[in-house]
């Protein structure tokens, strides 16, 4: 059976949003999105299946860039994916999938990004794991700090319209040197990150906003929010580390000092925190700093080529890629990299490959986040040692990538 796929109307907001939250297992609430995300929502890049008059799968995406090893790369963020339970095993999320990547490619961005509810969903239709992410937690009577690089700034207070004033401008110019990190616009900042009616607390307070100066000019913020509660009548408050972005060594250690130096607080909590952390080696006794690696960002090439030739290579080198694309067959190919420091090219060529993949494994790859040598060792990566090495130096890359927000 045919379900036709169409972006959604503003009418038909409550029968799409009511199918995606089902989905995810919440309750829609009309009026709390039409406040918020519903005035910055891309509803004409949504695509609702339908059975009759019933919406039974749901998919959108916001418009970002996104930042690749040496440049900044407009990007489809896919979110809302859900078919109903009545529906399932009927080829619905293959239909909304590929609709979905064919859209993306007629409009000309070269990548698409997600994160997966479900890790196992979407290697089959060409997402690779590009970016993991880490979450920490530690006792505070155990967070001493060992070494802590000096820092001559001041920490304070400062309401969201000053957030609102300078962090958008100081957050972009640390985006743009992390890979995997993705631009926000006004409305993502003052709706999203820095709202004025916070709502689902769950028992925390509001966000509390901090900043970290260096004569004045901004160098790292924070936002967190605690949890009151007394163990036996002592403090044993739990306090959340919504965000946490430093532009310097000294702004990331006045920061952390912060954190461990609040008041009332037994447990420090924060999510999707970077693989290559250097708290871990700050802390006197790291083995108290309790952390899980996920997988956050998941990267797909829609243009392969053209991906390719948008990032930056840490070495000067040429390689000659045959890529299988069983789901984008546009696509598959052979093609010859050229790439540097200054700039790369990628152009279709005849000759014989020297590294031989499928689209997904090149995708996990392309921020860096992952060798071609580890996933030959996988047995998803053909070449030789040589060739494998050499991958490996041209897609290195330098921090590791990083996304600290879902979306």
């Amino acid at each position: 059976m045919e379900y036709p796929l169409r972006p959604i109307t503003d009418d038909q907001v409550p029968q799409f949003f009511d199918c995606m939250a089902t989905g995810f297992g919440y309750d829609f609430n009309e009026g709390s999105w039409r406040e918020r995300q519903g005035l910055y929502a891309e509803l004409e890049r949504s695509l609702a299946a339908w059975d009759g008059d019933q919406v039974v799968g749901t998919t959108g995406i916001w418009s970002f860039d996104l930042t690749v090893p040496g440049a900044s790369v407009a990007t489809a963020g896919v979110t809302w994916v859900t078919v109903r339970a009545t529906h399932r095993r009927r080829g619905l999320l293959t239909a909304i999938m590929r609709r979905q990547l064919e859209d993306i490619h007629e409009r000309g961005e070269t990548l698409a990004a997600l994160w997966a509810s479900e890790a196992p969903i979407y290697g089959r239709f060409g997402y690779g794991c590009a970016a993991e992410g880490v979450e920490m937690r530690i006792e505070r009577p155990h967070s001493a700090l060992k070494f802590t690089p000096p820092s001559s700034g001041q920490l304070r207070f400062v309401t969201r319209d000053e957030a609102l004033a300078g962090w958008p401008t100081f957050y972009e110019r640390v985006r743009l040197t992390t890979p995997g990190m993705i631009s926000r616009h006004e409305k993502w900042w003052s709706l999203r990150h820095l709202a004025e009616v916070e709502t689902d607390l769950g028992g925390f307070t509001k966000q509390r906003l901090v900043q970290y100066e260096e004569n004045g000019e901004i160098q790292g913020y924070l936002r967190y929010r605690t949890k009151d509660a007394y163990d036996h009548g002592s403090a044993a408050s739990d306090l959340r580390v919504r965000e946490l972005i430093a532009g310097s060594d000294a702004a990331y250690s006045a920061l952390w000092q912060f954190v461990f130096g609040v008041d009332l607080v037994k447990t420090i909590h924060a999510e999707w925190r970077k693989v290559d952390e250097p708290l871990v080696w700050m802390l006197n006794d790291p083995r108290r700093l309790i952390r899980r690696t996920q997988d956050t960002l998941f990267v797909r090439l829609v243009d392969a080529a053209g991906a390719l030739a948008a990032r930056r290579y840490s070495s000067e080198d040429e390689l000659v890629i045959e890529l299988r694309d069983n789901f984008c067959d546009w696509n598959t190919g052979t093609y010859v990299l050229k790439g540097g420091p200054g700039g790369a090219t990628c152009t279709p060529t005849t000759r014989s490959a020297d590294i031989v993949l499928e689209t997904e494994a090149l995708a996990a790859t392309y921020l860096g986040g992952v060798r071609f040598s580890t996933l030959a060792h996988a047995g998803r990566v053909e070449g030789s040692a040589a060739a494998l090495r050499r991958a490996d130096a041209m897609f290195a890359s330098e921090p590791m990538p990083w996304i600290p927000e879902i979306f």
